[in-house]
């Protein structure tokens, strides 16, 4: 965040302005964590999928089984078919895969949520950085000010005290 890198030069920044950057990099902070949590918990449904694909495809024809509704709510139900399922490709569209297609998608969408997640921890590594930077700045800028504030009062001080004499 200095000149050298060619951002911001934080020392020339007053401590109000310096503050408002703090605000706005941990709003960033936070969107950016929101992000990365969304993404998670896809990355975990994703696993999850390929996971009971590959249970699914070990049932018999003819076996029993309980069908989903909702998360609360099931039929009973008999599986015709292990190599014919429906994905769900996202805003309600629904594609009809093998079992081994079905994996190889749920793979390339874990692949791309997984780099998805490294570069989301490397921008929060970085803004989060930025904070730490900022505030030791705005550490030291009052240190400072309360150093000058001390100085002021000590001369004053020392100039009332012998113009009282």
């Amino acid at each position: 965040m200095g000149d050298s890198e060619g951002g911001i030069n934080l020392a020339q920044l007053s401590l109000e302005q310096l503050t408002q950057l703090k605000q706005a990099l941990e709003a960033e902070v936070e969107a950016l964590t929101s992000s990365y949590m969304q993404l998670r918990v896809a990355y975990t449904r994703y696993q999850g999928s390929k996971e009971t694909i590959k249970s699914f495809a070990e049932q018999e024809p003819g076996q029993e089984m309980l069908v989903p509704l909702t998360n609360s709510l099931y039929v009973s139900g008999t599986v015709d078919n292990v190599e014919s399922l429906l994905i769900d490709v996202g805003t309600g569209y629904f594609i009809e895969k093998s079992s081994q297609q079905a994996q190889d998608f749920l793979e390339r969408k874990i692949v791309l949520v997984k780099g998805k997640l490294g570069e989301l921890e490397g921008a929060l590594n970085g803004k989060r950085q930025n904070v730490e930077q900022v505030m030791m700045v705005i550490q030291q800028k009052s240190q400072q000010m309360q150093q000058q504030m001390q100085q002021q009062q000590a001369a004053q001080g020392g100039a009332s005290g012998s113009t009282e004499q």
